[in-house]
């Protein structure tokens, strides 16, 4: 399987264990013939909001009926997950997933309802690396510095919560650098960031902040991606510096798994599409709220998330943390 950053290309003939399931269904074709409900299982206004908002106009027209955002938030976007996981798989009811749901809640917590192989992919949409950043009068002023000053004592870090991606990747470096540190969980990215603008942690981990760096605020070390993303040009990823941490947060279209292929390929050409032919303008949507258009197909999609799922399977089992 050939990589380029993350858009990851499988040769033909290669079928992931989503696809599998993606088959089951029997197509219609006059797919679509109603209104398609997109499941976004969190509040209004945040990122998976956005991100469907950016392609749906365009690419309801192409389908020719309408993308209707249906919120479902709770259980940190479980509870919209189970009910798209057991909607009926015809293609009328789709999910706006990302990583922490789909990936971290069934490996963490028992009672979810449902595991990613209860979806098939249908393309990605955007997607937000996690970053590094200190108050912009730190002494740290590269991430290397940081790492040798964590090998001496022990470093207070801030991220949004126990057991979240940023969590996770902070105990992946930590373990990688071979240093320690005191982890301080807040209850989202922003209050995160504030604790370590106010020099109440040592260092902020959370999703996307270019918005908060600049003088007097915060200065961002590094990003978790495997190339350097707009908005981040001038920050060098972890990989550059030698850490295989390679963690984005992903805001895509999933379906209940058993949905006719042919249902699949509808709903991800028309936002193929609406990306070719409307791409500067979703780009511009998403930065405004540091999100990167990244679109992927189903078995791109596919594959990108086995990839975050094994990474996490194995952190969260060193961590102790796995469900039992």
């Amino acid at each position: 399987m050939k990589r380029l950053g993350k858009w990851i290309i499988v040769p033909l003939g290669v079928v992931t264990f989503f696809m599998g399931g993606a088959q089951i269904g029997l197509a219609s074709s006059d797919y679509p013939n109603r209104p398609i409900e997109m499941v976004i299982p969190y509040s209004p206004g945040g990122g998976a909001d956005i991100a469907t908002t950016a392609y749906k106009d365009w690419a309801a027209k192409i389908l020719g009926q309408p993308l209707i955002s249906s919120f479902k938030p709770g259980a940190g976007g479980a509870v919209g997950s189970a009910f798209v996981a057991q909607a009926k798989p015809d293609g009328y009811t789709l999910l706006v997933g990302s990583n922490s749901p789909l990936v971290i809640a069934p490996l963490t917590k028992k009672g979810t309802g449902y595991s990613l192989e209860d979806f098939a992919p249908v393309c990605n949409l955007s997607a937000v690396p996690l970053v590094w950043c200190v108050r912009e009068d730190s002494p740290y002023k590269t991430m290397k510095e940081f790492i040798a000053a964590a090998k001496t004592k022990k470093i207070r870090y801030a991220t949004y919560g126990a057991l979240t991606a940023a969590h996770i990747a902070m105990e992946a470096l930590a373990k990688a650098a071979n240093f320690q540190g005191i982890h301080v969980p807040y209850s989202g990215a922003a209050t995160a960031m504030s604790a370590a603008m106010g020099g109440h942690v040592d260092i902020a981990i959370a999703s996307g902040s270019a918005g908060m760096a600049g003088p007097g605020k915060l200065r961002i070390l590094a990003t978790a991606s495997s190339k350097r993303l707009p908005g981040y040009q001038d920050v060098p990823t972890l990989s550059e510096l030698g850490y295989k941490i390679d963690v984005l947060t992903y805001f895509g279209l999933w379906a209940p798994r058993g949905i006719p292929k042919e249902n699949i390929q509808k709903v991800y050409e028309a936002h193929k599409k609406a990306a070719e032919g409307h791409g500067k303008e979703i780009a511009e949507i998403l930065l405004k709220v540091e999100h990167n258009m990244l679109f992927l197909s189903p078995v791109e999609l596919g594959a990108a998330y086995r990839e975050d799922y094994e990474f996490h399977k194995k952190m969260l089992g060193e961590m102790g943390a796995l469900a039992k």
